[in-house]
């Protein structure tokens, strides 16, 4: 069926705008959803091509790039994010609440759910459309986090991801968080939240069919380095970059999220945390876990960001992860059949058993492969940028800044799309007194009541609702 996807009001500051000031706010799809998100060959033949063509036409039309472009500057930010919090609606509602059975799921009488998006272990996402307002019927994602009292690995999580989204919220690179509410009614309790619903994630589009030139790359990674600047200026690093958690809309914008493993290496962190950071096996999805994050016992930095970043250049142009190692050490193995073996000097500088084993290994060493033979059909300025991004020593990576004022970005680089964290460093002091579980579900809910203060919205945590309708999951479009 043909269906109207409508972009949430919070991000209307960020929609393109051509030169004769018309404004690309709807984009219409021909196409079945499934229970799931569409599948690769739906995206490939009716949606990939008309956002390719929409990228396209960046590089052949003349724009009003003042207009085009969002905002500059600190105070800019400052302004766009106040302005947000009017518009989007809140959760908190009068009417009764609904319960969809299938999903397990409790909304405000409001919001209907359209479609189930994906179910984890983490919990499920639907996009839902707001009832009240059938004039103006754009659509919301809302991820359901399960068993949110009572596993702390998922509370520190969640507490994490509200704090940043927060904190980042008015990025255009960055997803918005529009609304959270705690629902303590079983079997539908967990944390809701409410985002910006965004058509596709990265992967999908890289691993489609359609066409992608050096200017579609370059529009894309562009977005990638404006959007990691902006968090490493709050001395915050994301951890888990990749291209399953950065979001497409049609539109060709891009927009990073999952900030559940983000950690800050401001210097007064590290001087009240002299232990090494916690790296554990989900700490950077494999296949872009920088090498150091594997052999090394000392500190990371921002670096290991670069890395990941460096992976999703690598992917743009294989259309497939690089390094798709099946565990820690086959991991490492398949970066060495590409960039060499380290010296043993900076393997006996991890301080490692791994990196030891490694160093007295009898395994004759691996000659590096050159970007130029792995991806012939890639300008030189990208061979160049790939080379200097995947690198075995973490100083030797070029910074985000760096990597911006690459040649190979020329072409699409705007500088007033690329500002700083108006708020500065990102506090982490609030996580010394969080040591107990009954203190991590007092500070969550504490988050959830200050991030609905600041909307002007009144919430009463912890909330039981009462008054609640069962219907059947929705109709699968």
């Amino acid at each position: 069926m043909l269906r109207t996807i409508h972009f949430h009001r919070v991000s209307y500051i960020f929609i393109y705008k051509l030169g004769s000031g018309k404004s690309v706010l709807k984009v219409r799809i021909d196409m079945k959803f499934g229970n799931s998100f569409p599948s690769t060959e739906v995206l490939t033949d009716q949606v990939t091509q008309e956002m390719s063509d929409n990228i396209s036409q960046l590089q052949s039309q003349k724009f009003d790039w003042k207009n085009y472009k969002y905002s500059s500057g600190s105070d800019r930010i400052k302004q766009l994010l106040h302005s947000q919090l009017d518009k989007a609606p809140s959760v908190d509602d009068t009417l009764p609440r609904t319960v969809y059975e299938s999903v397990k799921f409790s909304l405000p009488g409001r919001y209907e759910v359209i479609q189930v998006l994906g179910k984890g272990s983490y919990g499920t996402v639907c996009s839902v459309r707001d009832k009240k307002n059938p004039s103006n019927p754009y659509s919301i994602a809302v991820k359901k986090i399960t068993n949110i009292f009572y596993r702390e690995i998922l509370l520190k999580r969640a507490i994490r991801e509200l704090k940043f989204i927060n904190y980042f919220r008015g990025h255009k690179n960055i997803v918005s968080l529009i609304d959270i509410e705690l629902v303590t009614e079983k079997p539908y309790d967990g944390l809701y939240c409410y985002q910006e619903l965004i058509d596709y994630d990265l992967a999908k589009v890289i691993h489609s069919s359609v066409q992608l030139t050096d200017f579609h790359i370059r529009h894309f990674f562009y977005q990638i380095l404006c959007g990691i600047k902006y968090i490493h200026s709050a001395d915050v690093i994301h951890r888990d970059l990749k291209p399953g958690n950065i979001l497409c809309t049609l539109n060709g914008t891009l927009k990073i999220c999952d900030f559940g493993l983000a950690r800050g290496v401001a210097p007064k962190y590290f001087a009240a945390n002299q232990s090494r950071h916690d790296i554990t096996n989900y700490v950077a999805t494999r296949w872009y876990r920088a090498p150091e994050l594997i052999l090394s016992q000392k500190m990371y930095d921002k670096s290991i960001d670069m890395w990941s970043a460096g992976c999703i250049l690598a992917e743009f142009y294989g259309r497939k992860p690089k390094f798709m190692g099946k565990d820690s050490m086959h991991q490492i193995y398949e970066i060495i059949k590409v960039l060499g073996s380290p010296s043993k000097k900076l393997l006996s500088s991890f301080g490692s058993i791994k990196a030891w084993n490694m160093c007295n290994s009898a395994t004759p060493p691996h000659k590096k492969v050159e970007w130029r033979d792995i991806y012939p059909f890639a300008c030189p300025d990208a061979i160049d940028l790939l080379d200097r991004l995947l690198r075995w020593e973490a100083s030797d990576r070029l910074k985000v800044q760096e990597s911006i004022e690459h040649p190979f970005l020329n072409e699409v680089r705007h500088p007033e799309d690329e500002p700083i964290c108006p708020w500065g460093a990102f506090d982490f002091s609030y996580e010394e007194n969080l040591t107990s579980m009954q203190r991590l579900r007092e500070y969550l809910i504490n988050e959830v009541s200050q991030f609905k203060e600041e909307r002007n919205c009144k919430l009463s945590t912890p909330h039981v609702y009462k008054n609640i309708t069962i219907i059947e999951e929705p109709e699968q479009l």
